[in-house]
């Protein structure tokens, strides 16, 4: 009789690398923990766990979401921006290439797309724009900073260089410290830097940061200076950008700007909690998720109706702020993604950037890995939060 073979032996996770970190409330000792403490639930989990399963079954082979050829006239190559929301997916629910968990090569085969697509030259990440290479720069570097693979190093220093390389540096406060729409040729959409921008670039570099990455102490005053010049105090929320004609136009400001220059300012060390941003967190709150659906662009736009992006940041804004403020947004926000949720774990595709995401029936990466994100916030990270000094 031939000696039975041996069972492998489980796969080693290296959580303890997490420790003392802004990520460690994902691993499995501290999830339920942080789950319990901050409002999410098995059904939350439930739902995320759904979301990533989708996510994993329609990564195309190469590693990215979307058509690796597919081009908007505005933003560029579109599946490297999808591609490094579903990587930050991935690894906020605790898997990495080296996590020897579920996903693991799926987040794999996501790093090697992305770093594949890196120009040797610039640093740009694919063919995309300022938003592109932010967020797959922004899950770079939790990547490396939950796994130390050196082997990402280099790609995430030279897409750190191409981040501060795009930072504007004239004396103009509407402009000094800011980020516009920059591109991977090297131009500019035009002049004007966007809060929603900034803020991605903000959460990159930070990211990058705490990866072990030296970023300049000015680029953050920059990026401060910006985001509180974009504060419109007299009607409680925060400019898209100083460009005269947005500002004349009926939608002066577009929803996720406030939220997203809280966040950003709360990581450079701005507290939500405190008085000071009492009306911010009133514009955010009475805009809160109440159901899953579209309306028509007044209400998506003033009243952030089935705007997802607006929901993602407004989740992040009012996590870091706290107390009855999280409570109440918590409740919106589970009571509307949660029942959301399609049979194969997907959320339909319902605004317009979702449309310029190119999610459809076959693809919708960009809109499950939202709330993927959204559902996340409760062990995404541990609070409080490292701070930019």
């Amino acid at each position: 009789r031939a000696p039975e073979k041996e069972s492998p032996a489980p796969p080693t996770v290296e959580r303890q690398r997490w420790d003392h970190t802004p990520y460690e409330n994902r691993s499995v000792e501290n999830k339920a923990r942080a789950l319990e403490l901050h409002g999410g639930d098995d059904k939350t989990e439930e739902a995320v766990a759904r979301g990533l399963a989708y996510l994993a079954r329609v990564q195309q082979r190469e590693g990215n979401w979307g058509r690796a050829d597919a081009r908007d006239p505005k933003y560029g190559q579109i599946a490297v921006g999808k591609t490094g929301l579903a990587l930050l997916a991935f690894l906020g629910a605790g898997h990495t290439h080296r996590s020897g968990t579920l996903h693991s090569g799926t987040v794999l085969r996501a790093v090697q797309f992305l770093s594949a697509a890196q120009d040797p030259e610039s640093g740009h990440l694919g063919e995309g724009d300022a938003y592109s290479h932010g967020i797959a720069t922004y899950a770079l570097a939790e990547c490396l900073a939950m796994t130390h693979d050196a082997e990402l190093l280099p790609v995430l220093e030279k897409a750190v260089a191409r981040i501060l390389a795009a930072q504007d540096s004239h004396r103009d406060p509407r402009l000094s410290g800011g980020w516009s729409y920059y591109f991977a040729d090297g131009h500019a959409y035009d002049r004007w830097p966007r809060t929603a921008i900034t803020a991605w670039q903000v959460m990159a570099l930070e990211s990058a940061r705490l990866s072990g990455i030296t970023v300049p102490d000015s680029v953050f005053e920059g990026a401060r200076a910006f985001l509180s010049a974009a504060r419109e105090e007299e009607r409680a929320f925060f400019l898209y950008d100083h460009d005269p004609e947005r500002l004349a136009d009926r939608y002066s400001t577009l929803p996720a700007s406030t939220p997203a220059g809280m966040f950003a300012l709360s990581l450079l060390g701005a507290d939500l909690a405190s008085e000071e941003w009492g009306r911010m967190r009133a514009f955010v709150l009475e805009r809160r998720p109440d159901g899953y659906r579209y309306v028509n662009d007044d209400e998506f736009v003033f009243r952030g109706t089935g705007n997802l992006y607006f929901w993602y940041y407004g989740t992040l804004a009012m996590f870091r702020a706290g107390g009855v403020s999280w409570k109440t947004w918590n409740a919106g926000m589970k009571a509307t993604l949660v029942p959301a949720q399609a049979a194969d774990g997907s959320w339909s595709p319902i605004d317009p950037y979702a449309r310029y995401a190119r999610d459809d029936a076959r693809d919708k990466s960009y809109t499950t890995a939202l709330c993927v994100l959204s559902l996340e916030i409760y062990y995404r990270y541990y609070l409080p939060l490292l701070k930019v000094k």
